[in-house]
């Protein structure tokens, strides 16, 4: 089993069969053609692939802190988050602190393995206590894990493959699998291990 965490769900995906109308007008050809045209297109960038703009898919993963703030670096996307206030809070101040097994569920549910120590859980818990959200946050470890629906076009998905499939961070070739796995075009995208696509 990894010593990490990483789940991606697909939501929603939509705009495929638009993408490829606005190909056709392009081509000056019937859309019953473009799918073939879209699939010579996808990885041809300088502006061949634009169609990919079009394609939207909604994701909703559950990561840790630190793996999102190296996903930040993809602008062109919207995300939307839990709230460390509410969420984790709420969730903790319900915690028996003196139940090891209710104080193991939470950290299993809220962290990777071994990213908090029963020392700052009980630090952010009586910071929640006191409803210190500072005290809540400074001590929150990078290994917290929380979900954000990540809404993005199939380019900037395209290009997030393209820079992170080899990265040396574990999380984003596990994103990539779970992600390509899920999309209804995946032939649109380039691969996890292949050199081209």
């Amino acid at each position: 089993m990894p010593d990490y965490y990483m789940h991606v769900t697909k939501i929603d995906e939509a705009g495929y069969d638009a993408a490829l109308y606005g190909l056709a007008h392009n081509k000056k050809q019937t859309v019953d053609k473009m799918p073939a045209v879209a699939a010579k297109l996808a990885d041809k960038d300088g502006g061949h692939n634009k169609f990919l703009e079009s394609i939207t898919v909604w994701l909703d993963v559950r990561a840790p802190r630190y793996w999102w703030q190296e996903a930040h670096t993809f602008r062109l996307s919207t995300k939307q988050s839990e709230s460390t206030m509410h969420t984790l809070t709420g969730e903790l101040l319900a915690v028996d602190m003196a139940d090891d097994a209710a104080v193991r569920a939470f950290l299993e549910r809220n962290f990777e393995p071994d990213a908090c120590s029963l020392p700052t859980l009980q630090a952010i818990y009586e910071a929640a206590k006191n409803n210190d959200i500072i005290g809540v946050k400074k001590r929150l470890p990078e290994g917290f894990l929380q979900t954000r629906l990540w809404c993005m076009s199939y380019k900037t998905l395209r290009n997030i493959i393209l820079q992170r499939r080899s990265h040396r961070l574990p999380h984003w070739k596990e994103f990539i699998r779970q992600t390509l796995e899920q999309l209804n075009h995946p032939e649109l995208l380039p691969g996890l291990l292949s050199k081209n696509r």
